[in-house]
């Protein structure tokens, strides 16, 4: 077994994937270790989305993006704090690495549809053309190492654990048309198809599954070795250079040494209590939708060999509205609300019953954080659960009596009732209901805009008049799902430099030490500037790392 490699990754999401991918294109000998027994990490369990500038779909579709726009926009979002040579950097090599992948690997993206930017009223946003979405993938394409892949988070999937994807779901959702039938039998047939061949699960990857399929795939077709169950122990070296790493494998503790580099890529310390209680607001009620091995591994072996955090954020995670139920076998089911709460007639009340933000917003978060609505509960009428579902109740109200039995849904026939079964007040929820039934037949909310902006309205849904946004609540029974303040990502990282190199707190590099991913320090502090600001950086971050270990 050899114990040297040229460059050794620590973690297998994407931004580790890619580093490999790319420093063994380079033609370097590359180690993948991972201290869980399926390899993708938090990429695998998301919506998959990068925000590249200036791709070239972007170019391909005509989309414009004119000279320095997206740097504006970051800037005008960012302010003061910005690290202009790591955005620089990121800018810069974000459309190459696009361009490398697609060229070189299996991985493969397409323009994601109605992707605005977050923040339109900034200098140099873009109502489209910056967000790439990844392309479906196949299970069998990963041959006898398909059991190698972590599973998506099953409440993203549709009944019976098949997966969906954004494109599909104008067919699930929209009217059932001839073309929307067959087009939902289609996938329902492929993944019958897959049950009666005796596949655990079905063929059919999208999102952030699929794209850790195909970066996992790449890996294998570029001959990089990658160790699962192989936690790391420690760096070895310090300050003065970083020479490899100390893992147990097999049952075996290994002095690994990496002639170029080691890169931390273990994705963030959402799972870490002590970090949490540090950086998260109302940590005891804070619900992470990542995964339960993200304990900031990276980020303290980094900080260990000298590194240092980047300064101050605005928010220490990217966050997001979750529910929860706690399953038959004791696990945890945990939903992100990410499309329900925009839609017309649904809205997010606090124990006095009343409204205290913009459903629609992608910051929601911030609002509970500052109402101190922790937790808080979405509101809405039978229509609008038989339409459009919420949370764990699928559209058509599939599963809706079940997850009532279960707990995770309140049901009444009344207002009055559904206040005293969630302990909210009856007199504040029946003035808030009929305040925003008022909104609803006029199409403004004269409290907090929902529906007014364009970001708003692209979550809504289209056919409905005259705010895609606000709908009435009165067809009973009435519904609700408590929610609490979650997170989607850290933002908390190492220092790093515009080459991915970890800086100590005099602004040295760290010879021989890179990060990337959740391990280094989010570029926007805390600022997300739209869909795909997480995974975009890393697999970009990643590519750095890979590039400047070979060059």
């Amino acid at each position: 077994m050899s114990r040297e490699w040229d460059a050794v990754v620590v973690g297998s999401g994407a931004a580790g994937l890619t580093a490999a991918v790319t420093a063994a294109r380079a033609g370097l000998s590359v180690l993948v270790v991972e201290k869980t027994d399926v390899f993708g990490g938090t990429t695998a369990l998301s919506g998959g989305g990068i925000w590249i500038p200036d791709n070239h779909h972007q170019q391909a579709a005509g989309l414009p993006e004119p000279d320095g726009a997206a740097r504006r926009y970051v800037a005008g979002i960012v302010g003061g704090d910005l690290r202009g040579e790591v955005l620089d950097a990121y800018l810069a090599a974000g459309p190459r690495m696009v361009r490398f992948l697609e060229d070189e690997t299996e991985v493969r993206f397409a323009l994601a549809d109605h992707s605005p930017d977050w923040h339109p009223e900034v200098d140099g946003a873009s109502k489209d053309g910056r967000l790439l979405r990844p392309l479906e993938y196949s299970m069998t394409r990963l041959d006898g190492y398909a059991d190698e892949l972590r599973d998506p988070r099953a409440e993203f999937n549709a009944p019976g654990g098949f997966m969906i994807d954004l494109p599909d779901l104008p067919h699930l959702q929209g009217p059932k048309t001839p073309k929307a039938l067959a087009y939902i039998a289609r996938l329902a047939a492929r993944f019958a198809w897959d049950k009666l061949r005796g596949r655990r699960r079905g063929s059919r990857l999208t999102m952030g599954n699929a794209l850790a399929a195909r970066l996992l795939r790449s890996a294998h077709d570029a001959g990089v070795t990658l160790w699962r169950d192989t936690p790391v122990l420690g760096l070895i070296g310090g300050t003065q250079g970083i020479t490899g790493v100390r893992v147990r494998h097999d049952g075996e503790t290994l002095n690994i040494t990496a002639r170029k580099g080691v890169v931390l890529a273990t994705g963030g310390f959402s799972a870490n209590e002590q970090l949490r209680r540090a950086y998260m607001p109302y940590p005891d009620q804070h619900i992470s939708i990542m995964a339960g091995c993200n304990t900031g591994d990276g980020m303290n072996m980094g900080l260990d060999a000298g590194g240092t955090v980047d300064g101050e954020n605005v928010a220490n995670g990217v966050w997001s509205v979750v529910s929860t139920m706690t399953m038959p076998d004791g696990t945890t089911a945990i939903y992100a609300h990410l499309i329900d709460m925009a839609k017309p007639g649904c809205i997010a009340v606090d124990r006095h019953g009343q409204r205290f933000g913009n459903e629609a917003s992608n910051t929601f978060v911030d609002y509970m954080h500052k109402a101190g609505a922790v937790p808080a509960w979405l509101v809405a009428d039978a229509a609008f659960v038989k339409k459009y579902g919420l949370g764990l109740v699928f559209p058509g109200a599939m599963g809706l009596k079940k997850l009532v039995a279960a707990g995770y849904m309140a049901e009444a026939t009344g207002l009055a009732g559904l206040a005293a079964r969630i302990g909210v007040d009856a007199t504040g929820l029946q003035a808030t209901v009929d305040r925003i039934n008022h909104f609803a037949e006029t199409g403004k909310d004269a409290d907090f805009a929902k529906g007014d902006s364009f970001l708003d309205r692209d979550l809504g849904d289209p056919a409905h008049a005259p705010n895609p946004c606000l709908g009435p609540v009165w067809t009973a029974p009435f519904y609700a799902v408590k929610i609490f303040p979650g997170d989607g990502s850290t933002t908390v990282g190492l220092k790093i430099d515009g080459q991915a190199r970890v800086l100590d707190d005099a602004g040295r590099m760290i010879p021989g030490l890179y990060a990337a991913g959740l391990d280094a320090h989010s570029i926007w502090r805390g600022h997300a500037p739209a869909h795909g600001c997480n995974v975009g950086p890393a697999m970009t971050l990643g590519y750095i790392a890979g590039r400047s270990m070979a060059g």
